[in-house]
C-alpha cells in the first residue's frame, strides 16, 4: 500500500511467524509481499488471516489451491469471490499454466459440500466468457437452484445443445424459467416473469 512503509523480504519472513494474529492480518493485507509469504500464511492457524489470504489478489494461485481445501467455509467464500476475477496478464506459457491451475480451483469449488459457496463461485461465474466448460456445466446441473439458476439464465458459455439437454433430462419449473429468460436464447426476458430465487445462508 501507499501509505505503509515497505518491509525487506526477511522483516515479512518473521512478520510472518509473529504470535499475534494483528501482525500476520497486517502482512496478509500489504501489497508489497513476496508471494512465498503470501503461500505460508495461507496455511496460517488463524482463518481470519487465511481469509485475508483468500482476498488478496496477489495471493500465488497455487496457495488458492490450498484454500480451495480450507477447513473454514468463510475462508472458502472469499476465495470464490476472488478467483473466478482473475485473468493474469502473463505471457502464452505463464498463462497456460496459471490457467490450468485456476481451472482446478474452480472445479474444486464447484463440488464444495456448502452451498454458499457454490452460490457465491455461480453468481461471480454467471457471465464469465472465460471459465472452463466442466466447470460451467457442472454449476449448471447443481442440485440447489441458488446455485444452478443463474448459470441457467445468464451464462454465455452453456450452448443450445446444453441447455436442452437440461431440459430433455427433467428440471423444475424454476430452471426452465430461468433458461427460458436467459441470454443464452438471444433475448432476456423481464426478470420479474420468474419468481426470484432467495440466497442460502
Amino acid at each position: 500500500m501507499s501509505d505503509q512503509t515497505q518491509i525487506s523480504y526477511e522483516e515479512s519472513k518473521e512478520l510472518a511467524k509473529d504470535s499475534n494474529i494483528s501482525v500476520r492480518l497486517d502482512l496478509a493485507r500489504r501489497s508489497d509481499v513476496r508471494p512465498e509469504i503470501l503461500y505460508f500464511l495461507a496455511e496460517d492457524p488463524s482463518a481470519e488471516v487465511r481469509r485475508q489470504i483468500a482476498s488478496n489478489s496477489l495471493t500465488p494461485i497455487q496457495a488458492d489451491l490450498i484454500l480451495a481445501r480450507d477447513s473454514d467455509e468463510t475462508v472458502r467464500i472469499d476465495l470464490a469471490s476472488k478467483i473466478s476475477a482473475l485473468r493474469p496478464e502473463l505471457d502464452s506459457d505463464q498463462r497456460e499454466k496459471a490457467g490450468r491451475y485456476i481451472a482446478d480451483v474452480l472445479d474444486i469449488l464447484a463440488q464444495d459440500q456448502t452451498t454458499r459457496v457454490r452460490q457465491v463461485l455461480a453468481d461471480t461465474l454467471k457471465d464469465a466468457t472465460y471459465a472452463p466448460v466442466a466447470v460451467i456445466r457442472r454449476l449448471a446441473a447443481d442440485v440447489e437452484d441458488v446455485v444452478a439458476n443463474p448459470i441457467l439464465q445468464f451464462s454465455p458459455i452453456l450452448s443450445d445443445e446444453d441447455l436442452l439437454e437440461i431440459i430433455d433430462g427433467g428440471c423444475a419449473s424454476g430452471r426452465l424459467c430461468a433458461i427460458s429468460s436467459g441470454r443464452a436464447w438471444g433475448r432476456r426476458s423481464p426478470t420479474q416473469s420468474c419468481p426470484r430465487t432467495t440466497g442460502a445462508r
